[in-house]
């Protein structure tokens, strides 16, 4: 095979890795009627508003910039998953407390610590990954569902285990942590028992 056709490849194949297979069975037809072209606000006043094609804008509330979140999957006619893109580095930093480095560095005084390439190896490879959330309508009323059941849990606390030591803020990486092997859920590891109101959807 020449070489010139292995890049459009190679890059097909990475760009699979960084979104979901989007798969909308007629569920999304019920889905959209409920929410296509409506907001709701949380009671901190961020905005979750919905496009044409029921993809979702997270707007926090006193910042201009938007976090779009994707639709690509139905559960039911009035629950669905949504992804949005992000990198492995960002989210090991914020699900990990210990590495809660704006905090740190105000109580210590130190803005050194803000440098977050400091607790990376150099083997570690940054990559685009995609986080699901799931999202309900009922009764006029808008639900999140961002927290994750007991078969992540137990894969990440497997993983900080073997990769370090302590746990909750005082887990501590080990020297020779494997960043890269990182437990990323995904969208079947979301746990539907732990909704959280957004809002009444208008």
């Amino acid at each position: 095979m020449k070489l010139f056709l292995l890049f459009p490849l190679f890059f097909f194949m990475l760009s699979c890795l960084t979104a979901p297979e989007i798969y909308l069975n007629n569920n999304v037809i019920y889905w959209k009627e409920y929410v296509v072209n409506k907001s709701a606000s949380d009671v901190y006043q961020n905005i979750y508003r919905f496009d044409k094609n029921a993809d979702m804008y997270f707007i926090v509330y006193g910042y201009k910039s938007k976090i779009k979140y994707k639709l690509f999957l139905m559960k039911e006619p009035d629950e669905a998953f949504y992804y949005k893109n992000t990198t492995l580095k960002s989210y090991i930093i914020g699900s990990l407390p210990s590495l809660n480095l704006y905090e740190d560095a105000l109580k210590n005084n130190n803005n050194s610590r803000l440098y977050i390439n400091d607790y990376f190896n150099r083997s570690f490879s940054d990559r685009t990954i995609y986080m699901p959330i799931g999202l309900a309508f009922k009764d006029g009323n808008l639900y999140i569902a961002k927290n994750y059941g007991k078969d992540y849990q137990d894969r990440l606390s497997h993983w900080l285990k073997k990769n370090g030591y302590g746990t909750g803020k005082e887990w501590i990486p080990a020297i020779n942590v494997d960043w890269n092997s990182y437990p990323v859920p995904i969208e079947h590891e979301i746990d539907w028992n732990d909704l959280e109101i957004v809002g009444r959807l208008f």
